[in-house]
Parts: structure tokens; sequence; C-alpha cells
């Protein structure tokens, strides 16, 4: 099924758009590096956030990031979180956790509070946020594919939202769970695109997909 993106009800939500995920700098970036690079994943949030703009639709982040407390206080870690705070990944302190210069954002652009676990239907206000503004449908990309992207996915669709994926912008830690991901989403969207395909859409305000 494709999806008509109607401007004044769709988003392009990107997940993360932050160093830590995907600079060479990263705290995990032998971990990730790979699949960002060959996905060409910077080069394709920006082209999907240029289009977006055109077609007069909003770009929301959902960002994430954590302060020196919740290194200090938190106990009931899991296997993501240790990963994380053992890095220091997102640490609010330094480099790792602020936008990357292609993503910065701009006047088209609205930053949800940072989701402090995978999902920011459950962590952050972009439930809120969506729901105020009218919207309904959802192009979701960002980082990583089997994490932040896959949880956003299913709780947004929990919550009613018609979603669609761009596959090449995301990535993941490794070949297996980028493609671990890439399954779920050919069940769980309504739609999975790349970027290729859906900048097109997004840029010529609401222009239904022609027919297969």
């Amino acid at each position: 099924m494709s999806i008509t993106l109607v401007p004044e009800r769709t988003v392009l939500l990107i997940t993360d758009p932050q160093v830590d995920f995907l600079k060479p700098e990263s705290v995990v970036w032998d971990h990730i590096g790979e699949t960002v690079e060959e996905n060409n994943v910077v080069e394709n949030l920006v082209q999907l956030r240029s289009a977006a703009s055109e077609g007069g639709i909003k770009v929301f982040y959902s960002p994430h990031y954590y302060e020196q407390d919740e290194y200090e206080s938190w106990q009931h870690l899991n296997t993501i979180d240790e990963m994380m705070f053992d890095t220091r990944m997102f640490d609010r302190a330094g480099s790792g956790s602020n936008f990357i210069p292609e993503l910065e954002p701009d006047e088209n652009t609205f930053v949800c509070a940072p989701h402090k676990q995978l999902s920011g239907f459950w962590s952050n206000d972009i439930n809120t946020q969506l729901r105020q503004r009218g919207i309904d449908t959802i192009v979701l990309a960002g980082m990583s594919a089997n994490l932040c992207v896959e949880s956003h996915l299913r709780d947004a669709v929990e919550a009613g939202f018609e979603v669609v994926v761009v596959t090449d912008a995301t990535a993941a830690a490794g070949k297996a769970a980028l493609d671990a991901a890439y399954t779920n989403y050919g069940f769980i969207a309504h739609e999975t695109t790349t970027t290729e395909e859906i900048t097109p859409r997004l840029a010529q305000r609401g222009m239904a997909p022609a027919d297969d």
C-alpha cells in the first residue's frame, strides 16, 4: 500500500540525528559506522529534510541524550542501556549528543523532548506534539534501525498513526540487525520506501504515488 502525503497531516520524523550515531567520532562508530556509510544515511536524511521543507511538511526530531545524574543514578539497565552508559553515549555534557552539522534544526524543525528509552511515544512528548497539530501520517527515518526507529514505528502504529519507513535512511549495528529491522518494517509499517522514491512525494505537496 502507498500512502498519500497530505502536508497538513504529515510529518517527517527523524530519530537521533546526532553525532554518536552518524559521525566517525561517535563512541560506538565501530559498531554502526559500516552500515551508516553503506546506506549513505547522512546524505539521505539531508535529502529527506530538504524535500519535506520544500513540500510544506514539518520535520520533527526525537533525540536521545543523558545527563550526569542519570549515568550515576539509574539502577535498572537493560543491555542497550548498559552499552550506552559504559560508553557515555549521548552524554549531554559532550559533543556526542549534538545534532550533526548537516541536520542542525532550522525554522521548519521541531525538536521534541529527549526520549530516555527506545520509543519517544513512552518517554518524550512526540505523541502529544503530533496529535495537537492534527498529524496522522509519519514518514520515519533516522537511527538506529532495529532499536529507536523500530520502537517509534511500533508505538506510532499502536497509537493509530499511518507510518512510512524510509529503509535507506537508517542503519544498525551490523547487517544482521539491519536485515531484522527491514523484515519487521515489512510487517508493521503501512509502507516501506527509499529516499529516491519518497523525496518527490515529500516535495510536491501531497502528490499521490504513481500507480504500479
